[in-house]
C-alpha cells in the first residue's frame, strides 16, 4: 500500500526566492496565495481611483460599477465552466445576439414574457448543445467549432433581426434589467447556482477532472462526452441569460449586439484567476475578474481617459493575468 507523503520540510527551501518560498511549503498557503492576488489587485485598483478621482468615491460610481458588471458576469459564469474543462467557447457574444432577436421577436409578436425569455434561453442552450456536440463527434478543436457557431448564430441573429424594429417592450419585462434589484437579484442567482454546481455537485467535480487531465478522467471512467455537451450547453444558456437582462435593460433588440463580449468574458475569468490551461478556477474568482474590467472601465472614464486607453489597460492586465498563471503553474510541475 502506498505511502502518501507529508510536506517537505521547511528548511529544504531556503535555498529558494522568499516569493517562490512562501507558499510551496503547503497547497493550502499556496492556494491562499493565487486567491488573494486578484483580490488585492481590485482593491489597489478601486484604491487608486479613489485617490486620482473625487467622483469615484461616491455611492453612484460605485452602484454603475455593480450595475455595469450584471450582464458580463451571467456570461461569464459559464464561460468559466467551459474553461475549467480545457475548453474554449468564441461563440456567446454571437448567442447573445442570437437570444436577444429571438425574445425581441417573440415579444413583438405578442407573445408572453415567460414564452420569450423560455424562447430565449432555449436558442441558447441549442446552440451550446450544438458546440458540444460537434466538439465530441468530429473531434474539431474548440476554438474552431465555436468560431464556426459565432458565425452560425450572428448570421441567423442578422436574417431574422435585421432591419427590424425591436424596441418598447412591456414593463414586466423591462423589470428583468432596468433599475438595481432585477439584474442584481438574476446576476447573484446565477452566480450561486453555477459555484454550487462547481463545488458540490458531480457535473462540476468531472469538469475539473476534464481540466486537468482528460486521459486521466476517461480511464477513471468519467463520460467525456457527455459531460463537454452539457458543458457547453450551459455555456450557451448563460449566453441566453446574460442577453435577456441586457435586452431588457436596453429596451431594445438588434443582431449587432454583443460583438466582443466573448473576449470580454474569457478576460474577466483569466483575469480572475481561472486557468487557461483547464482544471483550476471558480465562479468566485469570475466575479473578481468582471469587477477588476469594470472598474478599470469606469475608473478611466472618471479620469477622462479615452475608450482606446482602456482597452490597452484591459489589455496589459489580461497578459499579466496568463503570465501569472503560467509561473504558478511551473511551479507546482
Amino acid at each position: 500500500m502506498a505511502v502518501e507523503k507529508g510536506p517537505a520540510p521547511a528548511a529544504a527551501n531556503t535555498h529558494l526566492p522568499w516569493y517562490k518560498r512562501w507558499g510551496s511549503s503547503t497547497g493550502i498557503a499556496r492556494t491562499l496565495r493565487v486567491q488573494a492576488g486578484p483580490l488585492i489587485g481590485l482593491v489597489a485598483i478601486n484604491v487608486v481611483f479613489m485617490l486620482l478621482a473625487p467622483t469615484y468615491r461616491q455611492w453612484p460610481a460605485v452602484r454603475d460599477v455593480l450595475e455595469q458588471s450584471t450582464v458580463l458576469l451571467i456570461m461569464a459564469t459559464g464561460t468559466t465552466m467551459v474553461l475549467i474543462s480545457g475548453g474554449l467557447d468564441l461563440s456567446v457574444g454571437s448567442v447573445l445576439a442570437l437570444a436577444a432577436v429571438v425574445a425581441g421577436s417573440l415579444l413583438l409578436g405578442g407573445a408572453p414574457v415567460w414564452v420569450a425569455v423560455l424562447g430565449a434561453l432555449a436558442v441558447g442552450t441549442l446552440c451550446g448543445f450544438i458546440n458540444g456536440m460537434v466538439i465530441v463527434t468530429t473531434g474539431i478543436p474548440t476554438l474552431i467549432a465555436t468560431l464556426g457557431m459565432m458565425m452560425i448564430a450572428r448570421g441567423f441573429a442578422l436574417m431574422i433581426g435585421s432591419g427590424k424594429d425591436m424596441s418598447r417592450f412591456p414593463e414586466s419585462f423591462r423589470w428583468l434589467g432596468s433599475g438595481f434589484v432585477g439584474p442584481m437579484l438574476i446576476t447573484s442567482l446565477a452566480v450561486i447556482v453555477m459555484g454550487f454546481i462547481l463545488r458540490r455537485t458531480r457535473l462540476g467535480f468531472n469538469t475539473y477532472a476534464l481540466g486537468g487531465n482528460e486521459e486521466v478522467a476517461r480511464l477513471s471512467g468519467i463520460p467525456i462526452k457527455l459531460n463537454k455537451i452539457v458543458i457547453y450547453s450551459i455555456g450557451g444558456f448563460m449566453a441566453a441569460l446574460a442577453s435577456v437582462v441586457q435586452t431588457a435593460r436596453l429596451d431594445f433588440a438588434t443582431p449587432n449586439r454583443g460583438e466582443g463580449m466573448e473576449l470580454q468574458a474569457i478576460a474577466a475569468v483569466v483575469i480572475g484567476g481561472t486557468s487557461m490551461f483547464g482544471g483550476v478556477g471558480g465562479v468566485s474568482r469570475t466575479v473578481i475578474g468582471v469587477l477588476i474590467i469594470k472598474s478599470l472601465e469606469s475608473g478611466l472614464i472618471h479620469l477622462h481617459v479615452g475608450s482606446f486607453w482602456q482597452r490597452v489597460a484591459i489589455g496589459v492586465v489580461i497578459i499579466l493575468a496568463v503570465w501569472v498563471d503560467r509561473l504558478q503553474r511551473r511551479e507546482t510541475t
